[in-house]
């Protein structure tokens, strides 16, 4: 529902929130968390999930109802990089070009939006922004939930976001993990359970070829990267292809969250940050081997693998004369 209501959706200082008019001494209120966002500082935040189709098909929708007919189509996602994400359509999908139907079918809704070029991303954030502040300004229902800002005006800023801060929603203070399981710190300490793979008739093969043997232990890597489970023994991590004709990408809220509650922050669709041709945290092709927190994944124009989630700035302003 977060963006079907469109309130949504290393170390770094926090970052200061802006004077106040009025009252030079006066303390400003707390600054609400934009819906569907989770702190990052006093007035930062990030995006809880990466953008998924969805979200795009939404705002898709209301700039094809409010913008020219030109804007519309600049914004449309390269769907010519979906070739190859679904060998086959899946089960169930209408008659269609291949290339429609990763973005379209029902069933990947969820999954995270790609084939988004980095003017698409800043376009989509500057007209969320928008739209969120029309909807605080114009919506009692904020006001009433937050009486303590009725002397106040509120503005939000959705961006992408720098690569520190990136980093440290990712990482936070912590830094990286012994690999390949704590490259990132989990929300939930709770050990990992082992899996019986050698039970499943579809990586069967898999293992056999990996010549594993019987007594390691086995687990899921809890990121959707190249590489699909490792031995907590040696670390090593290694790879089972998924069956024929599923995407590689995988809805945005599963694996567990990261220390700050942030899902896929490592792996599925590496995010494009404020710098243009520089995306961070890996994607479904991207290795466990090659992640580091400082890692950048370099990219010219929309990827299969690339997509974004927002970060948001808010300022509280005291109206004059309150």
């Amino acid at each position: 529902m977060k963006l079907l209501l469109l309130a949504v959706c290393l170390s770094l200082p926090a970052l200061p929130i802006p004077a106040q008019t009025g009252r030079a001494n006066a303390r400003l209120p707390r600054v609400p968390e934009p819906p569907g966002t989770i702190r990052l500082a006093e007035n930062l935040f990030v995006d809880e999930s990466e953008m998924d189709n969805l979200h795009w098909l939404e705002y898709l929708q209301r700039i094809r109802l409010d913008s020219s007919t030109a804007f519309y189509r600049s914004q449309l996602p390269d769907s010519a990089l979906w070739v190859g994400l679904t060998a086959a359509p899946p089960a169930g999908a209408a008659s269609g070009p291949s290339t429609e139907y990763y973005f379209h079918y029902p069933e990947l809704r969820y999954c995270p939006a790609v084939g988004i070029s980095y003017e698409q991303a800043t376009a989509y954030c500057r007209w969320r922004s928008t739209l969120v502040n029309e909807s605080m300004r114009q919506g009692p229902e904020f006001r009433k939930k937050h009486p303590e800002l009725r002397d106040y005006d509120v503005t939000v800023e959705y961006r992408l976001p720098t690569e520190a801060e990136w980093q440290q929603a990712a990482f936070g203070t912590l830094g990286s993990g012994p690999a390949p399981a704590g490259l990132v710190p989990l929300k939930s300490a709770g050990k990992p359970r082992p899996v019986a793979l050698r039970q499943q008739a579809l990586v069967a093969a898999c293992l056999t070829a990996q010549a594993l043997p019987a007594a390691q232990v086995l687990y899921k890597l809890p990121y959707n990267l190249r590489e699909d489970y490792y031995v907590a023994e040696t670390g090593r991590a290694f790879e089972c292809l998924p069956p024929s004709g599923q995407p590689g990408l995988e809805y945005v809220y599963v694996n567990p969250a990261n220390y700050l509650g942030l899902y896929n922050i490592i792996g599925n669709a590496a995010e494009m940050t404020a710098a243009k041709g520089v995306a961070k945290g890996g994607s479904f092709k991207s290795s466990v081997l090659d992640l580091k927190p400082e890692a950048q994944q370099r990219y010219q124009g929309p990827q299969s693998w690339l997509g974004f989630r927002c970060v948001a700035t808010v300022r509280l302003v005291r109206r004059v004369g309150e």
